[in-house]
């Protein structure tokens, strides 16, 4: 005989085993699973007579439980309302606001961390007057930057201070300047009005 054969013959000899094998392996556990139930049922209906046990069908998968009806959505409200529980879940129309609605003192590292944010630079005079780069004034100073925050100097920074407002999606470094902004303007050549 040629190797080609023998090799052949040795590899459908193995082949034939090894299925063999694995069907006799697996009626064996099959056998010792099915045994492991029934001896736990068996205990079981000892415990407890009026118990249900339910086997799916892995074998080792067995699950005891009781046979009982289920109570209504009324005795589950009324047991919850004689306990005491509270809802919280808000149900209710009042809105209700997160703290980022309002905007809020970052530090500089997170100032410009999200892309997606404008990034704009104001300046907070000594008469307390907040400005834009270009020296004008900013309208709504609470819904920008919030007045709050105006009293972080020297948090992280003695002359700067960074806001987040998630709403406007900006950020915005607030730089301190001693001066008035009267001196400023006056200082700056004539502007053409538009």
């Amino acid at each position: 005989m040629s190797k080609v054969t023998n090799f052949v013959m040795f590899a459908m000899g193995a082949a034939v085993g090894s299925v063999v094998t694995w069907q006799y392996v697996k009626k064996k556990y099959e056998q010792i699973a099915q045994e492991e139930i029934d001896s736990v049922k068996a205990v079981f209906m000892k415990k407890d007579p009026d118990m249900e046990v339910t086997v799916s069908e892995t074998p080792h998968q067995a699950e005891p439980r009781k046979v009982e009806e289920k109570p209504s959505i009324s005795e589950y409200a009324a047991l919850l309302k004689n306990e005491g529980y509270t809802n919280y879940s808000g149900t209710g129309k009042e809105e209700q606001t997160s703290m980022n609605d309002k905007p809020y003192v970052i530090s500089p590292e997170e100032f410009g961390e999200y892309e997606e944010y404008e990034k704009i630079s104001l300046t907070y005079y000594g008469d307390q007057v907040l400005a834009d780069e270009n020296d004008e004034l900013v309208e709504d100073v609470e819904g920008a930057v919030g007045f709050e925050s105006l009293t972080h100097f020297g948090e992280y920074e003695d002359d700067s201070v960074f806001v987040r407002n998630d709403r406007l999606k900006c950020d915005y470094e607030i730089l301190l300047d001693q001066r008035t902004y009267s001196d400023v303007v006056k200082t700056r050549p004539h502007q053409m009005e538009v």
